[in-house]
Parts: C-alpha cells; sequence; structure tokens
C-alpha cells in the first residue's frame, strides 16, 4: 500500500514525525499479523510441548516404577514432574503477544531511505539508505508474502559466542514488488568509475551458464529486471556441502559412538540384574536419547547436500544473486557496491568458496564462526571471482544514517 491514511492516527503522526523535509513516500506497509514472527512463535509453543511432554513422562514414569517397586506406598518422585507439565501447558494456553505487536510495526519506503518503525521497542526507529541496501535478502512463501531481511546484527554473548539479530520488514504482502522497490532506491548510489574486463564482455557475448533443473531456470528467469542480462549461472557442487557439514557437526562422530557403545553394553546388563526398575531409565532411555541426538547430527550432512541440488548462484549484468528453491523461496541479492568485501577460499582442486558478505569482528573472534553467504561449493571460484572483481564498484561517498 502507498496510502499513509490507512494507518492507524498515532502511526500516521510518528511517521509523519520521523519524516526529513522534502522526503517523499514511496511505500508504506504493515506486517500481515497471523504471518509475523510464525516461525519463532511456532518454536516457543515445541518448547513449551517438549517441556510438557517431559514432565507428564517423569511423573507417569515416577508412578510406575513406585508401584513396581513399593507397590501403593507414596512416593515424591512423581512431584517433581508437575512444575515442568503446569510451565508447559500454562505456556501452550497463553496466546502470543506477537500479533498485537505487528499492529504496531509501520515499514516505509521513501525516496531517500527504508524506516522500520516500531518493533520490540515501540520507540525505535530505524532507517537504511541506498548505501546500506545492497545486499538484501528475501524469503517468499506461497501467496506472494515474505520477508525482506536488510541487516545481519552479531551481538557479543560474553561467553566467547554471539547471538544473531535480523532486521527488516517482516511477513509483508507482495513481497517481490517491494524488493523491487528497494531495490530501486538502492541504485541511486553513487558509484565510482569502472570498466568492465574482457572476460567480462566474453561473457555477455556468451553467458557461462550450467545445467539447471526446470524449477531453478524458471526462477531465475523470473527474478530477471527488464534489460538485465545473466553472466553466469552454476549450482554448488554437492559433495563440498556434504564434506562442510561433516566437518560442522565432526563433534558428534564420537559422540554417536560411545553413545552406541553404551546402548550395546548397558542394554544386555540390564536383563541380568535384579533391579531393573531402578536402572532402566540409566540403561536404556539415556544411551538411547543420546543415540539418537547423535544420529540426528550426523544426518544433516546429508540434508545439506540435498538441499545443495534447489541451489543456483547466477551473476547479471547489474548484481550477483543466490536463489535457494529447497523449501520457501530464498534469494540474496548483492548489488555492484555490496561485493566490495567478495573474499575468494578455494580447496585443492579449482572449486571452492565464494563469500560475498563482510565478516563481523565479533562472529569472527568467537569460537561459534558467523554464516557468511555468497557462492558456496562452486566449481572455477578462481574464474568466478575474477567475474564478481569486474561487476563490483564502491561507492563514490558513504552516509549512513543515525538510528
Amino acid at each position: 500500500m502507498t496510502d499513509i491514511a490507512v494507518l492507524p492516527k498515532y502511526l500516521q503522526n510518528r511517521l509523519q514525525a520521523a519524516l526529513t523535509p522534502g522526503e517523499r513516500l514511496v511505500w508504506v506497509g504493515q506486517p500481515i499479523a497471523e504471518h509475523y514472527m510464525k516461525r519463532e512463535a511456532y518454536e516457543s509453543r515445541v518448547a513449551f510441548a517438549a517441556m510438557a511432554a517431559c514432565g507428564l513422562l517423569w511423573i507417569v514414569g515416577s508412578i510406575a516404577r513406585t508401584l513396581i517397586m513399593y507397590g501403593l506406598d507414596f512416593d515424591f518422585l512423581p512431584l517433581i514432574g508437575v512444575p515442568f507439565l503446569l510451565i508447559g501447558v500454562l505456556g501452550l494456553r497463553a496466546p502470543s503477544d506477537l500479533k498485537e505487536q505487528a499492529r504496531f510495526l509501520v515499514y516505509a519506503i521513501t525516496s531517500e531511505r527504508v524506516i522500520l518503525l516500531g518493533g520490540g521497542d515501540p520507540e525505535a526507529i530505524r532507517s537504511y539508505v541506498p548505501a546500506q541496501l545492497q545486499q538484501i535478502e528475501r524469503t517468499e512463501h506461497a501467496g506472494g508474502w515474505g520477508d525482506l531481511i536488510l541487516e545481519t546484527e552479531y551481538v557479543y554473548d560474553g561467553d566467547e559466542g554471539y547471538t544473531t539479530k535480523r532486521h527488516g520488514m517482516l511477513a509483508i504482502a507482495r513481497v517481490r514488488r517491494v524488493h523491487g522497490l528497494i531495490a530501486a532506491l538502492a541504485k541511486t548510489l553513487p558509484l565510482a568509475p569502472n570498466t568492465p574486463h574482457a572476460s567480462f564482455q566474453q561473457c555477455l557475448i556468451t553467458p557461462d551458464i550450467g545445467p539447471l533443473p526446470d524449477k531453478l531456470r524458471q526462477a531465475l528467469r523470473a527474478e530477471m529486471a527488464p534489460g538485465e542480462r545473466l553472466v553466469w549461472a552454476a549450482q554448488p557442487v554437492p559433495g563440498s556441502y556434504l564434506k562442510r557439514g561433516f566437518a560442522e557437526q565432526s563433534f558428534f562422530i564420537p559422540w554417536t559412538l560411545i553413545s552406541l557403545l553404551l546402548t550395546v553394553f548397558l542394554v544386555p546388563a540390564m536383563w541380568r540384574t535384579h533391579r531393573q526398575g531402578e536402572i532402566f531409565p540409566f540403561a536404556i532411555v539415556v544411551p538411547l536419547s543420546f543415540l539418537s541426538l547423535g544420529l540426528y547430527r550426523l544426518y544433516q550432512p546429508f540434508k545439506m547436500r540435498n538441499n545443495a541440488l534447489g541451489v543456483v548462484h547466477a551473476i547479471t549484468t547489474g548484481r550477483a544473486l543466490t536463489i535457494d528453491a529447497s523449501g520457501p523461496l530464498v534469494t540474496r541479492t548483492y548489488a555492484p557496491a555490496g561485493l566490495v568485501h567478495a573474499d575468494c577460499m578455494d580447496g585443492r582442486d579449482d572449486s571452492g568458496d565464494l563469500l560475498l558478505e563482510a565478516a563481523s569482528d565479533i562472529a569472527s573472534n568467537s569460537t561459534n564462526r558467523g554464516q557468511r553467504h555468497g557462492f558456496l561449493g562452486i566449481d572455477e571460484v578462481r574464474h568466478v571471482e575474477r567475474l564478481i572483481g569486474h561487476l563490483k564498484q564502491a561507492p563514490a561517498t558513504l552516509g549512513f544514517p543515525e538510528n
């Protein structure tokens, strides 16, 4: 929507107060309440459901143990699970305040910047000028609604780690159209002169496009703007995602083996004892829980490999982009000024990673490494780095607002 009159009066006043003289509104919108932070609400309910289930299982298991060992005598052990059961049930019954929070959020695109008004702090205002809109992530769901992530913030948590906060327009209708409006605003950033190299010009004449599944080819075609031409496109090497996944989950290889050995040795031992009711939780439940967790984590590399089959990286005449169609359609776009931090990490062969996002000092110094997006697991990575090098352009000037 573009008419500020559709907003409640107090939000109209706040938005008008945030505008500078001569600044013109191009688009105004609010989140779709039923979709706003839907994943966070789902995760919260799963956590409360797990707490309630654990409490219930503890109560049932403790009562069964008491009946087997002591008959109808009273035992305090089942009471330990009551608080967990109550907290879980109350958490599931409590209405989420996310829908209410969405009513106090306003997103706006003006002739000069993007404005996010409200959120966790009702008085907060975040704004993004063209220099800060060179890298955008769009998630699109069925029905055309989705999210636009404009900023990823890393916050040090004091325990050799960090938490990640993502800011942008969440749960907005017609997300692809809004993305186009922001991309047009980003293009108003003045860029330093740049002359494409001969290899880039050659790819314009004969685009270097690898074989793509129909789904990805259609998604890439739908992403092209009028007058935009494809220079290079390829999928990642699936094996690289598999190796990366096992590197990330390497801790769970010995974890799973030890859990398997414990299960193999403890289960037969339980049947040879006369105190089966006492040692059952330790001989069966604990090792099997550890083993299940290990197997789940070791499955993730194979899931990453399958997800790689739904990813395509591309370079056009105006930007670099990555499309991930393995779930909801996720598109990350990098305008020329958003490519200045490109960093090539090649392997022993000609494949490797081309990281396009700037590294965070907090994430780099942490034992928990940050996820930098880009062209991951691609073949002929040095050739692609040269293409990116001819496309990227530093801003002529940098100007950032005070949030």
